[in-house]
């Protein structure tokens, strides 16, 4: 997917390229994933390694640029997180093997007068052991390296890492931006505004969402229809949907889980709060009974909130979900 076909990040994309190759030699590029946040840091890169930049994006046509396509850039590096199949999950995380793998490759020579980019991606996954090896490095940085540090959650990053970056913000995209995105990639306009709404305004979620597993749609539509009856919510059942198929598949089912719970809980308090709820329909929701106690609701809907900010991990999905969901069911028994 080109700059161009993502207009914020074709807008923020010269800006961006401007700073890092005049101010400093490591940038924590933070922002949302779902809004192209991967996307833009990679075309950044790819901005800066190329020899014919236009309106501040890579070519795609110079030496460096089919270089950098074909994986083979002498002069690039993804620091990333290891690969897992379906049946070996691994928790998402930068090993510090590879982070010293990349303080060796900052000490070589650049082919080009244009440098050497280490693009750290998701920068929030390295491991203790991985942030303090890049320390050094990044405070005594070789010359013509630049560093690109893309995290969507930043106050994961070790403080002292922090401190040695500057911040580039990709920005949001408005509504129009997001809905011709999906239009675009085929997507029906009511879906599309629908899917919008369920996915804060993220057009790139939308589009991972409808890449995944093609059950999950018809799943949240039923989960959170379900949750409107939770003396009828079956915790038994979903916890055996949730551990359905390979690990990386638990792992997204798991993940969905929490996410559609957290965004029914943060509804059906502005209800409670006589507020107007942001997507879901309020009927449903004003049709939920009423909990036995607020405050336990809103304990709860911290519990949740918690659980997302956990690492990624499947370890007792299944457990986990069933007593989530037993407990939401005990917040509304009389």
């Amino acid at each position: 997917m080109s700059p161009a076909s993502l207009p914020w990040v074709e807008a923020w994309l010269p800006g961006a390229r401007a700073q890092v190759l005049s101010r400093h030699h490591a940038w924590l590029i933070a922002g949302r994933r779902g809004d192209g946040l991967a996307h833009a840091a990679r075309a950044l890169a790819a901005s800066i390694l190329c020899e014919r930049p236009r309106a501040g994006g890579a070519c795609g046509e110079c030496e460096s640029c089919h270089w950098r396509t074909a994986g083979a850039h002498p002069d690039l590096l993804h620091l990333t997180v290891e690969a897992a199949d379906d049946e070996t999950f691994r928790l998402p995380t930068i090993k510090v093997d590879a982070a010293r793998a990349a303080v060796d490759f900052a000490t070589r020579s650049a082919s080009s007068e244009r440098g050497r980019v280490i693009l750290v991606e998701p920068a929030d996954a390295l491991s203790l052991e991985s942030a303090n090896a890049l320390l050094k490095v990044l405070e005594e940085p070789a010359a013509d390296t630049r560093w690109l540090l893309v995290a969507e959650r930043p106050a994961r990053l070790l403080p002292t890492l922090r401190s040695r970056a500057l911040r580039l913000v990709l920005p949001r995209p408005t509504a129009a931006q997001a809905l011709a995105v999906l239009t675009r990639a085929g997507l029906a306009e009511t879906r599309a505004r629908k899917e919008l709404r369920l996915h804060s305004g993220a057009p790139m979620a939308v589009l991972d969402a409808n890449a995944s597993e093609a059950d999950l749609t018809e799943a949240r539509d039923r989960f959170l229809g379900a949750l409107s009856e939770p003396r009828e919510l079956s915790a038994l059942a979903w916890g055996q949907w949730v551990d359905l198929g390979g690990k990386l598949g638990r792992r997204q089912r798991f993940g969905a889980i929490l996410s559609w719970l957290s965004l029914w809980l943060a509804e059906r308090q502005r209800v409670l709060a006589g507020v107007p709820p942001r997507v879901l329909a309020v009927e449903g929701l004003r049709q939920s009974p009423e909990p036995r106690e607020r405050g336990a609701l809103l304990r709860y809907y911290r519990d949740v909130q918690r659980a997302l900010a956990l690492p990624d991990s499947t370890l007792a999905a299944r457990v986990q979900v069933e007593r989530l969901l037993l407990e939401f069911r005990a917040l509304f028994t009389p």
